[in-house]
């Protein structure tokens, strides 16, 4: 399911990739397709990228918001779960403007990681972010292949899981 999303990012970034580096109208070709990564590697890397550009402070606000905007359901596959600017700053203890830009960071154009997107893909009219702004990830290939969001996804379900079954036994035990 995620291979079109996955291709079509790896096609843009190849195509991003040639433009800034061909030399005597070379041809776009496949040097330019590995040197993103290829399919395996091309939204991966290119995440990567965007959270690199983050300072220490703004990369624990973005591990927080993309634990709170991911989850694992019940049939153990990774799903979104959209959530407000409100929220996240309620989350991260950060404050409105910080946490809108961390987002801004991995929705702008040529990314869009986030939703709502930077503009309006009709008018072209921007669309700026506020408190009551939902956030959400574009698209569950993300999640499956952004290997450091594949990390937290899986550290926020384990974490679940031992706090489900210490309430469990909680309640076994006041019985």
């Amino acid at each position: 399911p995620d291979q079109l999303p996955i291709l079509q990012h790896a096609l843009m970034r190849t195509w991003d990739y040639w433009v800034k580096h061909r030399h005597n109208g070379d041809p776009i070709d496949i040097p330019d397709y590995n040197a993103i990564g290829s399919m395996a590697e091309a939204l991966s890397r290119h995440a990567d990228e965007a959270y690199a550009e983050l300072d220490e402070n703004q990369q624990i606000i973005a591990e927080k918001m993309f634990r709170a905007l991911t989850e694992k359901g019940a049939d153990n596959r990774e799903i979104r779960r959209p959530i407000e600017v409100q929220e996240i700053c309620d989350l991260t203890g950060a404050d409105e403007a910080a946490v809108i830009s961390v987002v801004e960071v991995f929705r702008r154009e040529g990314r869009s990681f986030l939703m709502p997107p930077p503009a309006d893909p009709l008018t072209g009219a921007r669309i700026p972010l506020t408190r009551d702004s939902l956030i959400d990830i574009s698209h569950e290939s993300l999640i499956r292949n952004w290997g450091r969001l594949k990390t937290w996804v899986d550290d926020e379900s384990h974490s679940a899981r031992i706090y489900k079954r210490l309430a469990e036994t909680a309640v076994l035990h006041s019985a």
